[in-house]
């Protein structure tokens, strides 16, 4: 039969209205806050506060940017306020949304993204405590469109017009007439191949892209390195007094700010302040209030010489670890801050039990170090995720410039997982050098950071 039949030209229009649709469907929108990803969670100490805050992108733009807030410990903010604008621009007087944490464990609100781009977001908590200030940069873009989108048009328009035009030739009888019966047949073969390139193409044009921020810079041989400059406010320090720590961190190449940190374990900066004696530690993330600067507020305990261990990764770089030191006045005391070493310890309300294997500890061999963790009803099993794991260990070298920040050999939890963990945690580590460890465990329960110190003692091995 020459002429179209009127199921095949159904058929046939059926597949240009999905094809059209695969055509008009815009590539869904991409961003990244230092890092790809639709979901993003980083955590920053803003003044007295520790606030997870979660954001996702909009599917299309315009569209909305998702922020959740989230008081992540004591003590908890009353409000907050929540302003965007461009990466670079003053934030308005008015903010975009409020929020408040009256009877609830988090808030959120949405912020509209009209173009893609470099944005920035700022969240002012407040409550009895005091105010607290964050900003978070965030790089919204749109992909490309598909490399299949102009062959596609290209197809639909030839179908349409085949199917236009074979209809009118059908028409009356036309196809009966001398010289119409090939021209529809050739009408025919056109609209068959038409429909098949637009079905595989519109196929082809769900098929998701990896898209690339042009934001994002690319180094050659990987992110130059960061340097710290380090200041206190007040410039002398006593202790068991309030401080503030400002982190300036520098492009080791061009000496401009560093302000292109990629997310790692939930925050863009983790810093580990500890005294001489080891008798004082602090595991913070500092607050971004500009590019490339950090500030956190801490209270040392103690007088004597500390020392700031900033933990960060740059877009096309690995992780870095950059140290400034500085001084606290006071009263000398003699005290032993010496912890324990491996074995049985009572930490708050629970009991927990260090060990090692193998044991005696050497240096250059693969040791596992773990934490078994119970309460008055036995081993515990609902230890929570902190900053996506379920165990953190930082550790340093009395004496060797040697610092480590190892993670519980457990499944990285993601947002609304509700994975738990315990009652054992385990930390893989090889020791570079014998000598004293200082070391700190830490993992949350109940909604609090549980920090346990240890002692390790490490032999030189014989055979290395």
């Amino acid at each position: 039969m020459l002429c179209f039949h009127s199921q095949a030209q159904r058929w046939l229009a059926v597949g240009a209205l999905v094809a059209l649709l695969a055509l008009t469907v815009a590539p869904p929108a991409s961003a990244h806050v230092g890092d790809a990803g639709p979901v993003q969670t980083i955590v920053m100490d803003a003044g007295p506060y520790e606030l997870a805050v979660t954001m996702t992108i909009p599917p299309a733009l315009p569209g909305p940017l998702l922020v959740d807030i989230a008081p992540d410990g004591e003590p908890f903010p009353e409000t907050a306020e929540v302003r965007l604008t461009r990466y670079g621009s003053p934030f308005p007087e008015q903010p975009a949304a409020q929020v408040s944490f009256a009877g609830v464990l988090s808030a959120t609100t949405r912020l509209d993204i009209d173009a893609p781009g470099d944005w920035e977001v700022e969240i002012i908590a407040r409550g009895v405590p005091g105010e607290g200030r964050m900003r978070i940069p965030v790089t919204v873009f749109q992909p490309p469109l598909p490399p299949t989108t102009i062959p596609l048009a290209v197809a639909l328009g030839v179908l349409i017009i085949s199917l236009l035009a074979g209809a009118a030739v059908g028409a009356g009888g036309r196809h009966t007439r001398p010289g119409f019966a090939g021209a529809l047949r050739l009408l025919n073969y056109t609209a068959f191949a038409s429909a098949v390139a637009s079905a595989v193409l519109a196929w082809l044009q769900f098929t998701p892209l990896e898209a690339s921020s042009p934001s994002v810079p690319m180094y050659s041989g990987g992110a130059p390195h960061v340097n710290l400059l380090l200041a206190t406010e007040p410039p002398t320090l006593t202790a068991g007094e309030p401080m503030i720590l400002t982190l300036d961190l520098r492009d080791g190449a061009t000496g401009l700010p560093a302000d292109d940190l990629s997310p790692h374990h939930d925050a863009l900066l983790h810093l580990a302040v500890v005294d001489e004696s080891g008798g004082f530690f602090a595991h913070v993330h500092p607050a971004r209030l500009a590019p490339g600067l950090y500030v956190v507020t801490i209270t040392p305990d103690r007088p004597g010489a500390y020392t700031a261990y900033a933990e960060l990764m740059r877009h096309g770089g690995s992780l870095q670890v950059v140290a400034g030191r500085f001084a606290v006045g006071g009263v000398m005391q003699v005290r032993d801050d010496r912890a324990p070493g491996l074995g049985v310890r009572t930490v708050d309300d629970l009991t927990v039990e260090v060990h090692a294997q193998p044991a005696p500890l050497r240096s250059g061999q693969l040791t596992t170090l773990s934490l078994i963790v119970s309460d008055a009803n036995g081993p515990v099993r609902d230890l929570e995720p902190w900053l996506g794991m379920g165990g953190h260990l930082m550790m340093r070298h009395t004496e060797a410039a040697l610092f480590s920040h190892i993670h519980a050999a457990a499944p990285i939890a993601t947002p609304g997982s509700g994975v738990r963990y315990g009652p054992e945690l385990r930390f893989v580590h090889s020791f570079p050098r014998a000598g004293v460890y200082q070391a700190w465990f830490q993992f949350r329960r109940a909604g609090r950071v549980i920090t346990v110190p240890v002692t390790l003692d490490v032999a030189a091995n014989p055979g290395r």
